[in-house]
C-alpha cells in the first residue's frame, strides 16, 4: 500500500487503534504512555502494510502481527527504564508472563481479522460494509469489558468511540441499499477484491434487498444491545468489585499501608524518576483507600523502613542522604520530627505504648513528639534489624554472626545467648504477650513458629509450614501475622495467629508481591502494586 491510498489509512487508523486497546486498557495511567502505545502501534502497521511489495495478504498480516508484538515489548522496556508508569519494575516485568501470552492471542486475532477482509471481501461496498460492522462490534465489546474489567476511561472512550464511527460508517456503506432488488451481499464471491498494489479500482455497483435494508436501520441498536449483553456477561464472569477499587491519587512504590476506623488511612510510598532526586511521599485517605491525597513530599528522601503502628501513630525510620531519621505519622493529618539524626538506621520497636529505638549502642524510649528520649538499655552485640521486644524488663532479639553464618538469639540486658538458638535462614521475632515472643524462622522451603517464655528461656517449637519465603512478624490488636509464599512469582498467604502464637492458621491472598498490608476490624487490606488496587479480604478471625 502506498501513504496516498485511501485504503491505507483506513487499515493504519483502524488497525492501530484496535492494537493499541489492549495495552491502554493496562497501562493508559499517564499521557506518555497513552503517546507511546499509539505512536508504536501506529508504526508496527504502517510498516507491516508498507514494507511488502510482492508477498501475498497472509505475510502482510504475519508481518503486522510481528511488528505489533515487537512495538508491545519495545513499549514495556521503554516504560519500565524511563518509570513511566505508576507500576514499579519488578511486579510490571514479571506479570508480563501473562499479559504477554495475552497480547500475542489478542493481536493475532486481529490480524486474522485483518487478512479475512482483505483477503476474502471482493468488492468495495462489502469491505467497507464488513469492516466497519467488525469494528463496531470490537469497540462494542472492549468498551462493556473494559467497564467490568480495566475501568480506565481513555480505552473506553477509544472502544466507545469505535463502536460509534463503525456505526456510523456501516450506515453510510449500505447508502445505495434501497430494500428493492433481491440480491445477496455473500455472493460477491467471483468478483475480484480491487488490488492495492497497482492502485485501481475495480469498482462494482451494489445493490441490495430488503434484509439489508433492514440491517442498515437497526445495526446501531444491535450494537448497543450487544454493549449491554457484555456487560451483563462480564459483569457475571468478573469478580467482587466491592472488596477491591482503585486507588486513586496514590502513587509510586507503596511499603506501608494502615486502616484505622472511619476508613481513614496512611499509606507510605516512594518515587524515583529520571533527572530527580529520589522522593519519599505519605498519602492520607478518608474512604477506606479509594481516594488519597498527598499528605507530605520529601525529595532526597529514601524509601521509609521499620515503620512501627502504635495506636494511632505511625513512626518509620528514613534516609536523607548519609543521615537517617524518625518521623511520627498521625492519620488525622498531622506530624513531627526527630530532632536526631543516626549515622546508621535506627531499629524501631514498640513497648508500651510509646516508641523505642536502637541506635549508637543504647535503646532509647521516646515520646510521641520525639523530643525527648531516654536510654533503657545498652548492648554490646548489634542488634540484627529482625524484630526486637520488651519483656519483663529484658530486651530480646537476634544477633548476627559470622561462623558458621546466620542468626543468634539473644537477652540484650543480660548479655547473653538464649538457648543456645540459631537459624541460618530468615527470622522474625515480635512480642506475643507479657511472658512470651513469637518467633518465625525460614530456612530452604519451610517456615517454623517458636514460642520462647522469656523468664525460663525454653524454647518450644509450635508449628512448621511448607513455604519458602516470609514478612517480618507484625501485630495488628490481638492478631499476629506475617505474609508467605511458597515460591518466588506465587500466590501470597497470610500466616496469622489469635492466640498469642500458640496456633496458626493461613488464608490465600490469591496474589503475589503483595508488600503493603494491614489488618483491621477483621479485614485483611493489602496494596496490588500492578493492577494499583486497594483489595480487601475477609478473615475468619475471632475476638478481636
Amino acid at each position: 500500500m502506498k501513504l496516498t491510498d485511501k485504503r491505507f489509512w483506513i487499515y493504519e487508523i483502524a488497525t492501530a487503534l484496535c492494537m493499541s486497546a489492549f495495552s491502554l486498557t493496562v497501562y493508559s495511567y499517564s499521557i506518555f504512555c497513552i503517546l507511546l502505545i499509539l505512536l508504536s502501534n501506529a508504526l508496527a502497521v504502517a510498516i507491516g502494510l508498507i514494507w511488502p511489495k510482492n508477498i501475498g495478504v497472509l505475510y502482510t498480516w504475519l508481518g503486522i502481527w510481528g511488528a505489533a508484538i515487537g512495538a508491545y515489548l519495545v513499549d514495556v522496556t521503554l516504560m519500565v527504564k524511563f518509570n513511566m508508569t505508576i507500576h514499579e519494575p519488578y511486579p510490571l516485568i514479571v506479570v508480563q508472563i501473562y499479559l504477554l501470552p495475552c497480547f500475542i492471542l489478542v493481536s493475532g486475532v486481529l490480524c486474522f481479522a485483518g487478512w479475512i477482509i482483505m483477503n476474502k471481501t471482493y468488492k468495495r461496498t462489502a469491505f467497507k460494509a464488513i469492516f466497519t460492522a467488525l469494528l463496531s462490534i470490537i469497540g462494542a465489546i472492549g468498551a462493556a469489558a473494559n467497564i467490568n474489567i480495566g475501568k480506565n476511561v481513555v480505552p473506553f472512550v477509544i472502544f466507545i468511540g469505535l463502536a460509534i464511527v463503525g456505526c456510523l460508517l456501516f450506515h453510510k456503506s449500505l447508502k445505495d441499499i434501497q430494500g428493492k432488488s433481491p440480491v445477496d451481499l455473500w455472493k460477491l464471491r467471483k468478483a475480484k477484491y480491487e488490488t492495492w498494489r497497482d492502485g485501481k479500482a475495480n469498482q462494482v455497483s451494489l445493490s441490495g434487498n430488503d434484509y439489508l435494508y433492514g440491517l442498515r436501520q437497526i445495526f446501531p441498536f444491535m450494537v448497543a444491545g450487544l454493549f449491554i449483553l457484555s456487560c451483563t456477561l462480564f459483569g457475571l464472569f468478573s469478580p467482587d468489585q466491592s472488596n477491591e477499587w482503585k486507588a486513586k491519587g496514590l502513587v509510586g512504590n507503596v511499603s506501608d499501608l494502615y486502616i484505622f476506623d472511619d476508613g481513614k488511612g496512611i499509606a507510605i510510598s516512594s518515587l524515583r524518576y529520571m533527572n530527580h532526586p529520589d522522593t519519599a511521599t505519605v498519602y492520607l485517605t478518608e474512604n477506606g483507600g479509594r481516594k488519597w491525597d498527598l499528605f507530605i513530599e520529601l525529595p532526597g528522601y529514601g524509601r521509609a523502613f521499620n515503620t512501627v503502628r502504635i495506636n494511632d501513630d505511625v513512626y518509620c525510620a528514613i534516609q536523607h542522604h548519609s543521615a537517617y531519621e524518625i518521623e511520627t505519622i498521625n492519620h488525622k493529618g498531622s506530624n513531627w520530627w526527630s530532632d536526631f539524626k543516626f549515622a546508621n538506621p535506627p531499629i524501631l520497636f514498640a513497648h508500651n505504648d510509646s516508641l523505642c529505638y536502637a541506635a549508637n549502642g543504647i535503646f532509647y524510649r521516646t515520646d510521641r513528639y520525639l523530643k525527648e528520649a531516654d536510654s533503657i538499655g545498652c548492648y554490646s552485640l548489634q542488634p540484627a534489624n529482625k524484630g526486637l521486644a520488651v519483656v519483663q524488663n529484658h530486651i530480646f532479639g537476634f544477633t548476627f554472626y559470622q561462623s558458621p553464618g546466620g542468626y543468634r538469639l539473644y537477652d540484650f540486658t543480660a548479655d547473653s545467648y538464649i538457648a543456645d538458638f540459631s537459624c541460618k535462614g530468615d527470622v522474625s521475632l515480635i512480642k506475643s504477650s507479657d511472658n512470651t515472643c513469637v518467633i518465625l524462622t525460614q530456612t530452604g522451603r519451610e517456615v517454623e513458629s517458636y514460642l520462647l517464655d522469656c523468664p525460663t528461656g525454653t524454647m518450644t517449637k509450635t508449628e512448621q509450614f511448607d513455604f519458602g519465603m516470609m514478612e517480618p512478624l507484625r501485630s495488628e490488636g490481638s492478631v499476629i501475622y506475617s505474609i508467605v509464599t511458597k515460591r518466588p512469582n506465587t500466590d501470597s498467604y497470610i500466616l496469622y495467629s489469635l492466640d498469642a502464637g500458640k496456633t496458626w492458621n493461613t488464608h490465600s491472598i490469591n496474589e503475589s508481591h503483595i508488600r503493603a498490608c494491614c489488618i483491621h476490624n477483621g479485614y485483611l487490606y493489602f496494596y496490588n502494586q500492578f493492577m494499583h488496587t486497594i483489595c480487601r479480604q475477609k478473615l475468619e478471625i475471632k475476638n478481636l
